[in-house]
């Protein structure tokens, strides 16, 4: 998908699961069901007619589980992490950059 177009379809996602919904049935090409499974890896698709349409979609009833609490926790801590690494580096380049013009 072109940059435009993902941003359009953020914003339908976004519009389609508001408001804490979680299952919707939509109608969606193979391309934006990939890139829905790579954006949500725990989405969960169930296809609600075999028959393709005309236009090459199909029709699935998607589900996109909320968050869990231990999913939130996980992401913070490899954030913490990461943020604690970058300032050792910078550090490490304070500590050079002072040798070096001294020199």
């Amino acid at each position: 998908m072109k940059l435009n177009e993902v941003e359009k379809f953020e914003a339908f996602l976004s519009e389609s699961f508001g408001d804490g919904v979680h299952i919707r049935e939509l109608r969606l090409s193979n391309e934006e069901t990939e890139y829905i499974k790579k954006t949500y890896p725990k989405a969960v698709f169930n296809k609600s007619f075999q028959k393709e349409t005309s236009d090459g979609k199909n029709w699935y009833k998607v589900t996109l589980l909320p968050p869990t609490k231990k999913d939130n926790q996980d992401e913070i801590t490899a954030i913490q992490q990461e943020n604690l690494r970058l300032k050792q580096e910078i550090e490490i380049l304070r500590r050079t950059m002072k040798i070096d013009k001294s020199k």
